[in-house]
């Protein structure tokens, strides 16, 4: 027989500290096969796991998907999903609108828009549209404007108010002012197509407007003053489809991606103004170039327009697509209606007859006007006159200048404009013009109704088109990030990079390294990427492999013509989005359950995949659904699985730290997210999602994990679940646990555990929303405390045959665990329970009496250490030690020495 002393759950300065040798410590053990609710750091002390406050309840008590909204440590929020609707937390509460009784006249246009004032601008134009919309037709350079005045009583004077506008068609300008005309409520900005929820508090009656100045028709289908309660946003992702979203985040705006819908974004405007917006770029990405003999034509340059195809080509799924077509022969022509306002340009090249063009006006007769030709040598950044016209104008132009290549433009310049609506027209039937349009309707497979997004420069039918690349026919991008000043979107097969700094630019014909980057991926089960991660190179998680994107081996930044994609990996990702360690990166494999890292390797050529679960590979199981970072008091990962448990793993690359522990509550965990703490904090905040059984009725919760410092006792130690905090005049009774209707919690009360006359836990049952409390099986008056529900912690050692130094050690030899000796910290005096196994009846407590006399029973100790504890063990082949903390009682483990007896 021999003696070993195994020292489990290592800390620095432990071995003095319990009076044993150095010489004594044969083997450090840091493994378990349990460690549950016992959150460890990476020194090596474990604690009962912090218990989570109770914020409030999902909308409907419906399954919550989080995105953490941080535009700076100070300004945050939270973004909830739930099935087609979004709410935001902001300080850990819903924003929620006040009741109000202004209200906004005709603002769903069902059959009409009466009520809103007309002041277009000459040649602008607005009308009800049929579908219950106010249209707003500009001309590019005149506005279409509606504007109603508000009346708000004087109870809501002072009051915050908020408008809900959808947009049908956007862009649409709003307006929001004291007068009509002014913005000093709401300062002119741009909506989108989708649903915004804007804010403001007025002082007196306010005027909304709306207008616009494209040439093309806008829609707005309503406006109305939100009723009171939770701000609810409308959102595109049904409920099946909240996990596979990917997100990132530039400044007050979240861009989103979702396999198999079309892209949003979500944007704040202000601390309570949000908006889900179709994400709508106008110039790309585009397909291949057409390379069949299908026209397409035009009825009309710019505005609302009919494109049709000589051959069968259009599909209803085509709705929304982009189509870029380029004219054979070019014209431009304006509606020009003020001063300094000129055509687009045509360029001429060639010699003789081949550059004489036509120049039509229209409108321009007996209206005092002056219209100047004028043209430029440098490609537009200086002008210069050639003629003018004071009368309407159907001629050619020929400026004689084989050879040359120069731009002409029709306009008025500053202090030229008199009145009226001047139709300019320039013509040439040599060179295109490359503009874009979007089909808003389906008629038929050769004729479609389109949007002119950019000038079209011709109306007869060219070959000259490409399809965009995103349409509900082609499919929409699975993933998405920032990198490099790029905004990345992929899957389809396709990764598309943005033009730098312009998050919705992909012009084709955008020039130079900082233009658009559009490349196939083209090998292995690619179609749907499941995140992307910009690390020090940008990596994409296919469904067979991990690609890495990269410059070069010297890692110059990406641009169109210096872009390469390699298999950093072919593991293959599942359907979770990747996270960022640094400049690391974990997912999870195809299967759902391991856990890699992603890090540059040995010889630092590229990144290489790591697997950080290879001593449990089966740890995720039955499923991991999303992935939290937390990295702060230590790093540690939040992968939440399909069964409501969480795994978490405490990370340390320098330390190389790996630990993995569950952690579990009374319910269901079923999403969450994490956010940086204050200015001072030593924690971020984490969020948990919880689906609770309250009753019959599955509740769901957002709750919030509380700091690490405030679980060491004192007057309100925070280790309950779904807890509230308390504070009143002494009283038996607490109320507001009407979210726990029907549960048993516990009580922590002014520094003390409320128990049983027999010492244990006490527990109350809700029962209408409140508890009577007792204490030691007598009545008790509470006073501040915290009450939830109760969680236990769980630990479990590996088995000590790993320790021995005998080379012939079997799995079969007996073991004894003779003593043990625990170094605790902030532990209550019944807050630890230890033994062979995790059944209660073979456990002790910590000694009752010490040095002679009884240890109060409601005491928490900063720093607690035990002589050698004789341990209730017996010979076995499995001899473990075994420690249990149950909420609300806390208890930090710092490091516990099992002397074993071996025989082998």
């Amino acid at each position: 027989m021999r003696t070993l002393v195994a020292k489990i759950a290592f800390n620095r300065g432990i071995v003095s500290r319990l009076g044993l040798a150095r010489s004594d410590i044969k083997r450090l053990a840091f493994a378990a096969e349990i460690q549950k609710n016992w959150v460890c750091r990476v020194l090596g002390s474990m604690m009962l796991r912090p218990g989570t406050g109770h914020l409030g309840s999902t909308r409907g008590d419906a399954l919550a998907f989080y995105i953490p909204f941080v535009f700076s440590i100070t300004d945050k929020a939270k973004i909830e999903l739930t099935d087609e609707a979004m709410r935001v937390w902001v300080n850990d509460a819903v924003i929620t609108r006040p009741a109000v009784t202004s209200a906004i006249v005709n603002g769903t246009f069902d059959t009409t828009i009466a009520n809103w004032n007309d002041n277009d601008e000459s040649g602008a134009t607005s009308a009800w549209q049929a579908g219950g919309y106010m249209g707003l037709t500009g001309n590019g350079t005149s506005f279409a404007i509606r504007n109603q005045e508000v009346t708000v009583a004087g109870a809501n004077i002072g009051v915050e108010h908020a408008l809900q506008i959808v947009v049908e068609r956007g862009p649409v300008a709003l307006r929001v002012g004291s007068t009509s005309g002014d913005d000093d409520y709401i300062n002119e900005t741009t909506l989108g197509a989708g649903t915004h929820s804007i804010a403001l508090t007025p002082t007196g009656n306010f005027w909304v407007e709306f207008k616009s100045r494209l040439k093309r028709i806008v829609l707005v289908d309503s406006c109305t003053i939100e009723a009171a309660g939770a701000m609810v946003v409308t959102a595109p992702w049904e409920e099946a489809e909240l996990t596979l979203i990917r997100h990132d985040q530039s400044g007050d705006i979240i861009y989103v991606s979702c396999d198999g819908l079309q892209q949003y974004t979500i944007e704040r405007r202000a601390s309570h103004s949000w908006s889900v917006v179709l994400y709508e770029p106008g110039d790309g990405p585009f397909r291949v170039p057409n390379v069949s003999t299908t026209t397409i034509a035009a009825s009309a340059i710019s505005g609302n327009v009919t494109l049709t195809a000589s051959k069968p080509l259009f599909r209803a799924a085509h709705v929304g697509a982009l189509f870029q077509i380029t004219s054979v022969g070019q014209t431009v022509s304006d509606s020009l209606v003020a001063q300094n306002t000129f055509t687009n340009s045509i360029r001429v090249t060639g010699v003789d007859a081949a550059r004489a063009f036509s120049i039509l006006v229209t409108g321009l007769s007996a209206t005092g006007s002056t219209l100047t030709l004028q043209r430029s040598f440098d490609g537009g950044a200086s002008w210069f006159d050639v003629t003018s016209y004071t009368t309407d104008q159907a001629t050619t132009f020929d400026d004689g200048l084989d050879n040359q290549v120069i731009l002409y433009r029709l306009g008025v310049k500053t202090g030229d404009y008199a009145g009226g609506t001047i139709v300019s027209t320039l013509a040439i039937t040599t060179g295109s013009i490359t503009g874009v349009a979007r089909i808003t309707a389906f008629a038929t497979n050769i004729s479609v109704s389109a949007e002119v997004i950019t000038d079209l420069g011709g109306l007869a039918g060219t070959e000259d088109w490409a399809e965009g690349q995103w349409s509900p026919l082609r499919g929409f991008p699975s993933a998405v990030s920032f990198h490099e000043g790029r905004l990345v979107w992929a899957g389809r097969d396709k990764i598309d990079a943005s033009i730098s700094d312009a998050f919705d630019g992909f012009d084709p014909d955008f020039e130079g390294d900082a233009g658009p980057i559009s490349r196939s991926i083209g090998s292995g089960p690619v179609d749907t990427i499941n995140w992307l991660l910009s690390l020090q190179r940008l990596i994409a998680g296919g469904e067979g492999s991990e690609f890495s994107v990269r410059s070069s081996s010297l890692d110059e930044p990406l641009t169109p013509s210096n872009f390469n994609l390699k298999a950093a990996s072919t593991q293959g990702s599942a359907p979770v989005a990747a996270v960022k360690v640094d400049q690391n990166g974990i997912f999870v494999q195809r299967g759902g359950i391991r856990i890699y890292e992603l890090a540059f390797g040995q010889s630092g050529v590229d990144y290489e995949a790591g697997h950080l679960t290879a001593l449990h590979p089966d740890a995720g199981s039955p499923g991991i659904v999303k992935i939290l970072v937390q990295r702060q008091p230590d790093t540690r990962l939040h992968f939440i699985r399909s069964d409501g448990t969480v795994l978490m793993m405490v990370f340390d690359k320098v330390e190389e730290v790996v630990a993995l522990l569950e952690v579990e509550t009374d319910g269901d965990i079923e999403d969450g997210c994490v956010l940086p703490g204050d200015p001072g904090d030593n924690e971020d905040f984490v969020y948990y999602a919880v689906a609770r059984t309250i009753g019959v009725a599955t509740k769901r919760y957002l709750e919030k994990w509380a700091f690490e410092d405030e679980c060491r006792g004192g007057t309100l130690n925070k280790q309950a679940d779904c807890f509230i905090t308390y504070s009143q005049a002494a009283s038996a009774t607490l109320t507001g646990l009407s979210h726990l209707e029907g549960k048993a919690v516990v009580v922590w009360d002014n520094g003390k555990c409320l128990r049983t006359s027999a010492g244990a836990i006490a527990t109350f049952t809700v029962a209408g929303g409140q508890i009577t409390v007792t204490n030691a099986g007598a009545a008790y008056l509470a006073t501040a405390g915290v009450v939830g529900l109760a969680y236990e912690a769980t630990y479990k050692s590996s088995k000590f045959i790993e320790l021995m130094e005998n080379a012939s050690a079997t799995l079969s030899d007996a073991q004894n665990v003779k003593s043990v000796a625990l170094l605790l910290a902030d532990v209550h005096a019944k807050g630890l329970l230890y033994g062979p196994s995790l059944t209660e009846s073979e456990m002790r407590d910590l000694p009752e009496i010490e040095n002679g006399a009884p240890v109060d029973v409601d005491e928490v100790r900063a720093d607690y250490a035990t002589e050698k504890i004789t341990f209730p063990g017996t010979w076995d082949s499995d001899a473990r030690v075994c420690l249990k903390a149950k909420a609300p009682r806390p208890c930090t483990v710092l490091a516990a020495i099992a002397e074993v007896e071996h025989h082998g």
